[in-house]
């Protein structure tokens, strides 16, 4: 069993995989359970006896607590530990007899489970899957183990690129709920105790904000009535509105700087707001950045930069990221800056266009080629509310897309009225140029 990393982007722009081949696409079947539950069954792409099956929970990290962050992100690393019927070990026996793995990952809108086993013991996994978390048990000595393992990484060796971005998710969302580490601080977690744990359980893990996605070459029809048998008996609650504060777009450039006087290089990010991820905007948008990405890589060859944005139920971060040595690093700033403009004041030309909807559409359908896949389409299709159509229609919506309809987005999403800049490296070489883009602020 594994935990995913707690935070990963929605679409990470960069060389793809391209996809010739066109995927049959999966039959789908459906059922809404008494409790509300929906139960969605497809069929791999290729038969076989593979088996996936994917749980999500509407309700992420952006519920924790304001003084307790890192809760949603330290309760699903609570699951499998526990429950009415079984124990850790009962539950790493059970899964290795059925040749199977889990992972659960959390980020600011859901808690995903994924299992991977065989089809031939698909009661048994809808069962298992079943009893670690509508049965699930919180214990004080699991909670304590939990809470060492997550400290241990807080407070471990930081990674360079990932200590920036943090920084720069703080600056950008301050004053909102994502403004605050996912996995939450050394002191918010050392306040989270079994009553935090537990209350968050019984408020959010409903039946009525979940989705059950199987993905098996088994009869769907026999499938639905197993998944009713098994999880029509988790008790529904009472939905929790989503009322939060959205962030706000930035409308100055703001230049923040962190002195390190060893290090030769420089790390530096920049960046604003995104369009929710069920915004029609997103994908005009999304169409935009992977245009400057190609256009940064051949302006800046040598540079390792990423474009990158993460689609959320509130509007959440568009970044570009790089590295480069300490003298050189405010140079490709503003040449990234200066690509950024071009953009969204010179027209993208046809040839850029259908490059950039040809690797995107070819990566989706590369995700449809497997059994993982499709149940990872499927999650955020339910997630974010995309229709039932979602995999069918992707294609022809990016298509349908035109130059005018990139550029819009482009002036409307890409750096519209402002501008965040954090840097870290030796400020000896980096305070003077940095201060020709403005007044510099240091990282709080």
């Amino acid at each position: 069993m594994r935990f995913l990393p707690a935070l990963v982007s929605i679409m990470l722009l960069g060389p793809a995989a391209s996809a010739q081949t066109t995927p049959i696409l999966p039959e789908l079947n459906s059922k809404r359970l008494l409790n509300e539950l929906q139960v969605i069954v497809a069929a791999p792409p290729q038969g076989g006896d593979s088996l996936t099956i994917g749980l999500v929970i509407r309700f992420g990290a952006i519920y924790d607590p304001s003084d307790k962050g890192g809760l949603a992100n330290l309760v699903s690393r609570m699951f499998f530990r526990a429950s009415l019927d079984r124990t850790r070990k009962d539950f790493q026996d059970e899964l290795s007899l059925l040749g199977a793995t889990v992972d659960v990952a959390c980020d600011w809108d859901g808690i995903r489970f994924t299992l991977r086993g065989q089809s031939v013991a698909i009661e048994r996994s809808l069962l298992l899957i079943y009893q670690a978390v509508g049965e699930a048990l919180f214990t004080e000595e699991d909670l304590a183990q939990v809470k060492t393992e997550i400290l241990q990484q807080i407070e471990g060796p930081a990674d360079p690129r990932q200590r920036i971005r943090v920084q720069f998710e703080d600056v950008l969302f301050r004053g909102t709920s994502y403004g605050r580490p996912l996995v939450g601080t050394a002191a918010s977690v050392q306040k989270i105790n079994i009553g935090d744990v537990r209350l968050f359980y019984r408020r959010y893990f409903s039946p009525g904000a979940a989705t059950l996605i199987i993905v098996s070459a088994a009869q769907p029809q026999v499938i639905l009535q197993r998944s009713a048998r098994i999880w029509g008996v988790w008790v529904k609650k009472d939905e929790v509105p989503f009322t939060f504060l959205p962030p706000t777009v930035p409308a100055a450039r703001t230049i923040m700087a962190e002195d390190d006087p060893a290090s030769p290089a420089a790390q530096f990010i920049l960046g604003g707001l995104w369009p929710r991820r069920d915004e029609p905007a997103f994908y005009a948008a999304t169409l935009a950045t992977r245009i400057l990405q190609e256009r940064l890589t051949k302006a800046l060859p040598t540079s390792l930069l990423t474009v990158a944005v993460e689609g959320r139920r509130m509007p959440g971060p568009f970044y570009i990221q790089g590295q480069a040595a300490a003298d050189q690093a405010v140079g490709e700033i503003r040449k990234i800056l200066n690509a950024v403009e071009e953009l969204k004041n010179a027209p993208v030309t046809s040839e850029e266009l259908a490059e950039a909807r040809k690797r995107w559409i070819g990566e989706f359908k590369s995700r449809l080629e497997t059994a993982e896949g499709i149940c990872s389409v499927i999650l955020d299709s339910e997630l974010y509310r995309l229709g039932t159509n979602y995999a069918a229609s992707f294609p022809e919506l990016v298509q349908a897309l035109d130059p005018d309809a990139v550029q819009a987005a482009a002036k409307e999403w890409i750096l519209p009225g402002g501008v965040i800049i954090l840097v870290r490296g030796s400020m000896a070489a980096l305070k003077a140029p940095l201060e020709a883009l403005g007044t510099v602020q240091p990282v709080r």
